[in-house]
């Protein structure tokens, strides 16, 4: 049976004189007299050598990482983790990386700072188109292909369609919008698909199209009151593609 990433995390943090003793609580018995840490603690103080320094191999380490994540929730792992990630040649390394990460999307409730990573790190510039894909978009186009997108609608799968897509408005608009249409053809998703435009309009790098935009709310299926909805209508009518063009027009509708 296979070790876990979080096993392998606390070996790793056994070797280096640190175990836990409660939720959130770790001692440190290698420091001078035993320190108790926390979360935040052992992260600042772990994640940097535990990527760059253990003498494990490259998949190790990332699954290690992946682990310490899993115990702490901290960002400062991921800090580190992409850094190591993001430049690497080994194929290996990023579609472990990337298999990590789909695998803790489809959980009912993702490790925020995972989500915030992915928000504010791989869905913004150069890295955008190819995150977006490993996350989600390569799953539904190929589902599209073999005219399966109905199994959007439940399960794993589902959940990390969801979470992904209301993430993803800092994605390049020419990089998701089939995802969304796609999307958009599962009742399941189409919370999901709304907020993930709401975001493509709000979010600081944000990008949407209007016009098709519009076409795909008209599609789904929402509460006439969700909150944002009317307004979202209103400026993609008015052509506006980003809240920060023009921030007085949201809040004249």
């Amino acid at each position: 049976m296979r070790t876990s990433d979080a096993d392998l995390a606390l070996q790793w943090l056994a070797e280096a004189g640190i175990t836990p003793v409660g939720p959130g609580r770790w001692l440190d018995s290698k420091s001078s007299g035993v320190t108790e840490m926390s979360n935040d603690d052992v992260a600042f103080a772990c994640a940097y050598p535990m990527v760059f320094d253990d003498e494990s191999g490259p998949v190790r380490r990332v699954r290690t990482a992946l682990g310490l994540l899993d115990l702490t929730g901290e960002f400062e792992v991921l800090t580190h983790l992409n850094a190591y990630v993001v430049d690497h040649a080994d194929p290996a390394v990023i579609d472990t990386f990337w298999a990590g990460c789909r695998a803790r999307m489809e959980v009912a409730d993702p490790i925020e700072n995972l989500r915030l990573s992915l928000r504010t790190y791989w869905f913004v510039g150069g890295t955008s188109k190819a995150a977006f894909a490993a996350m989600i978009g390569d799953d539904v186009r190929r589902l599209a292909a073999e005219d399966r997108l109905p199994r959007l609608a439940h399960g794993p799968l589902h959940r990390r369609a969801r979470h992904v897509l209301e993430d993803s408005g800092t994605v390049c608009w020419a990089d998701k919008h089939d995802i969304f249409r796609a999307a958009a053809t599962v009742g399941e998703l189409h919370p999901a698909v709304f907020h993930g435009l709401l975001a493509g309009y709000h979010a600081v790098y944000g990008d949407l199209q209007p016009a098709e935009t519009l076409t795909l709310l008209e599609h789904l299926r929402l509460p006439t009151d969700a909150e944002g909805l009317a307004q979202l209508r209103a400026v993609l009518r008015k052509g506006a593609k980003s809240h920060y063009d023009d921030p007085s027009l949201w809040n004249a509708q």
